[in-house]
C-alpha cells in the first residue's frame, strides 16, 4: 500500500484491515461475519486466538468516529464486547475510549483491547493513513491560538464571535478548529457557547505536538549582571512598550517559584539592534551558554494571551508551561509544578 493512503469508503476499509492484520504475528484475527448485523448495530464479527484462546469481538467500523460515536457504543449492549476500527484515531479519542472502556483500533497501528482478563495496547506507528475528510491542524502555529486562548482563561465560557476578536483568526478557521474539537470531546458547545470541556487532555494533546525550535528563532546574550530578576528589570525597561513577554524559567518562577531561573527568556515581535543592545544593557550575543534569550516566534498570536506580575508581562501560563517542558535545566520540574498549582491558568471552578 502507498505511503499515504486515503481511506474513503467502508470497503476501502474493510480490505485495509484484512490486508494488514493477515500479517500480524501476535495476535492472529479471523472474521467470523463480515456482512454488517443491521439489528445489532455491528458491522463485523472479529475472533481474536491469544494463547489458545479465542475471544469474538463485535467490529463497528469508522471512517471519521468522533466523541459522540464513542459515547454511543461505549453504551450499547452486545452479546461480544465492541471493537471500534477507524482509518485513524487520535490521541485523544484513544483516551476517551479507554475512559468509557471501548476497545479501538487504527489502521496506523494503534490498538487498545479490553475484556474480561484481557488487556492489549499498542502505540500508534507512523500516520499512513488518514480518513477522507480533512482534520484541521489545531496545534500549526497560527492554529494553537485557538487552544491558547481557550486553556488560558478557566472555565470562561466563549461566544464565537469572541474567539474571532481574541485570537485574531478568521470566522471560518475558528469555526473549523472548534467542530473539530467538539468532535474530540474537547470542547463543549450549548446553544451558541463554546467551552473547554476536558482541559487537562486538551494540554496534554497541545504538548505532544509541540515542538519550540520548529516555532522560534533564539537569540542568546551573555551580560556582565547575573541575577535573573536585575536582568528581567533591565531588559524590561528598555523594551519599554515594544511587545514583548517573558517566558520559560523565569515567568515559572515569578507565577509560581519552584526552580531558581538559569536563564531570562523574553518573546519579542523582533530583535532589537546588536549595537544599541550593547550600549544600553551591555549585552552581547553569543552562540551558546548566554544568561539572556530573545525570541522571536513564527506567530506573534502569542502575545495576545499575556499577564502582568510584579511589574513583568509574561506570557500565559499554558504557554510558560510548553516553553518549559522540554527545555532542560529543571525545566520539567517546574512546569510540573506549575501545573498543579491551583491557580494556573485562572484555576477550575468546583
Amino acid at each position: 500500500m502507498s505511503e499515504r493512503k486515503t481511506i474513503k469508503t467502508q470497503a476501502q476499509l474493510r480490505e485495509a484491515v484484512r490486508t494488514l492484520w493477515a500479517g500480524d504475528c501476535a495476535l492472529n484475527w479471523c472474521w467470523k461475519e463480515w456482512q454488517p448485523r443491521r439489528e445489532g448495530g455491528l458491522d463485523a464479527i472479529g475472533e481474536l486466538t491469544l494463547d489458545k484462546r479465542r475471544i469474538a469481538f463485535g467490529v463497528a467500523f469508522k471512517l471519521s468516529p468522533a466523541a459522540r460515536e464513542v459515547e454511543f457504543l461505549a453504551k450499547q449492549k452486545q452479546p461480544y464486547p465492541l471493537l471500534m476500527i477507524a482509518p485513524n484515531i487520535s490521541a485523544t479519542l484513544a483516551r476517551l475510549c479507554r475512559e468509557r472502556g471501548l476497545s479501538c483500533a487504527d489502521l496506523n497501528g494503534r490498538l487498545w483491547l479490553r475484556t474480561e482478563g484481557v488487556l492489549i495496547e499498542r502505540e500508534a506507528k507512523q500516520r499512513r493513513f488518514r480518513a477522507a475528510a480533512a482534520e484541521p491542524d489545531v496545534f500549526s502555529v497560527k492554529g494553537s491560538r485557538l487552544a491558547r486562548t481557550l486553556l488560558s482563561h478557566g472555565d470562561r465560557e466563549w461566544t464565537h464571535k469572541g474567539l474571532v476578536e481574541r485570537t485574531g483568526l478568521s470566522k471560518g478557521l475558528v469555526s473549523r478548529l472548534s467542530r473539530y474539537l467538539i468532535e474530540q470531546g474537547l470542547l463543549a458547545q450549548r446553544e451558541r457557547v463554546l467551552q473547554v470541556k476536558q482541559r487537562d487532555a486538551l494540554l496534554d494533546a497541545w504538548a505532544a505536538r509541540d515542538d519550540w525550535r520548529k516555532r522560534t528563532t533564539v537569540h542568546q546574550y551573555s551580560l556582565l549582571v547575573s541575577e535573573p530578576r536585575e536582568i528581567a528589570a533591565r531588559l524590561r525597561d528598555f523594551l519599554g512598550d515594544r511587545p514583548h513577554a517573558f517566558t520559560q524559567w523565569i515567568a515559572g518562577w515569578l507565577r509560581h517559584p519552584y526552580t531558581l531561573p538559569p536563564v531570562v527568556t523574553v518573546y519579542v515581535n523582533g530583535f532589537p539592534d546588536a549595537t544599541t543592545l550593547e550600549k544600553q544593557l551591555l549585552a552581547r550575543r553569543v552562540e551558546d551558554g548566554g544568561r539572556l534569550w530573545l525570541v522571536v516566534p513564527k506567530d506573534d498570536g502569542l502575545l495576545r494571551e499575556t499577564q502582568v506580575v510584579e511589574g513583568f508581562t509574561l506570557a500565559s501560563d499554558v504557554q510558560i508551561y510548553l516553553d518549559l517542558l522540554r527545555a532542560g535545566q529543571r525545566g520539567d520540574e517546574q512546569a510540573a509544578e506549575l501545573r498543579k498549582w491551583a491557580d494556573f491558568a485562572g484555576g477550575r471552578s468546583t
